[in-house]
């Protein structure tokens, strides 16, 4: 049997880490209740970062002191260092997120850090998860093409990957950090890195900045692909990255692999509802696209739907629906 396909939602950290108004710990608890409500795999709720470096991310031990030990396992968090690392376990985290950019010009603007010596803080966090029984996704930035570097190749990403792995972590998250990528290097690169450690072990990430992240999630979904991660609304970005605009917007997402017949585990109606309540409690409109059109009329009206007309090979340009 086809695995199942993982969901992750990142709006509460990676989402909101760039939005220019102040968040309130309320807005963030709901979203992060609401979204795993709606059937998410797992939230990435915040972040144990200097709040000197990412205002936003300033109420992490609150918020999760909110959340409570009922909701920890289905949670992860993005911690920077060692340091970040002791504040999320005190704070009750089991998975966290640690990050590295392909390549040395992003990792300096992110993290401060050259690709190696992030990589040896990396070993040094995954030593303490493993005896803390803590797990660990090692989440690879700019993968397809950095903005200070330019195009990275796909041998280059590969390595580092391979290099998260052999550090310790459990999981890789492969993203698309300013979105470049483009379906075909999207095959490439993903087809390499799932050939090289599994489906199990591999998310993507991916940005809509030039409007292809629906489309490189087909993509990924073509070469095996069975994780994947999004943004509710497609709010978000990266604030080290210039024009970096919102991560691929979940409902998006989702609906256009329930469309090719892949079962998500995730409400899309709910999570257009989720988008639509951002949006009013924000006071801006949102980039994603499906919570302002809705479902298709006889969808939403519960006619016709996906199961009773399924895609045919010609509707999907030639890619056999996913069985």
């Amino acid at each position: 049997m086809t695995e199942p396909i993982r969901f992750v939602e990142v709006a509460p950290r990676d989402g909101f880490q760039n939005w220019p108004d102040p968040v309130s710990t309320d807005v963030k608890e709901r979203l992060v209740r609401d979204l795993l409500e709606a059937g998410a795999t797992a939230v990435e709720a915040t972040s144990f970062v200097s709040p000197r470096w990412v205002p936003q991310m300033a109420d992490a031990e609150e918020l999760m002191a909110r959340l409570g030990p009922e909701l920890l396992p289905r949670l992860r968090v993005l911690v920077p260092n060692l340091r970040g690392y002791r504040r999320a376990v005190a704070a009750g985290a089991r998975e966290v997120v640690v990050n590295v950019g392909a390549t040395d010009g992003f990792n300096r603007k992110n993290l401060n850090r050259s690709v190696e010596e992030t990589l040896a803080e990396i070993a040094e966090v995954c030593a303490a998860a493993s005896a803390d029984g803590v797990g660990t996704v090692g989440s690879l930035s700019v993968a397809w093409g950095c903005p200070y570097d330019g195009p990275v190749p796909p041998a280059r990403s590969l390595e580092v990957a391979g290099r998260l792995v052999a550090a310790g972590c459990d999981r890789l998250s492969i993203a698309d950090t300013i979105g470049v990528a483009h379906p075909a290097a999207v095959r490439e690169l993903l087809g390499s890195v799932l050939a090289e450690f599994g489906t199990a072990r591999v998310a993507a990430h991916f940005h809509d900045t030039r409007g292809l992240g629906v489309a490189n999630g087909l993509a990924a979904l073509e070469v095996g692909v069975r994780e994947f991660e999004g943004s509710v609304g497609g709010i978000g970005g990266c604030p080290f990255a210039p024009r970096s605009t919102g991560n691929v917007c979940s409902e998006d997402l989702l609906h256009m692999l329930e469309l090719v017949g892949e079962p998500v585990g995730v409400s899309v109606p709910a999570l257009i509802e989720i988008a639509n309540r951002l949006a009013e409690t924000l006071g801006k409109p949102l980039p994603g696209k499906l919570y302002k059109a809705g479902l298709e009329p006889w969808v939403a009206a519960g006619g016709v739907g996906r199961a009773q007309a399924s895609p045919s090979t010609a509707d999907l340009g030639g890619v056999p629906p996913a069985k």
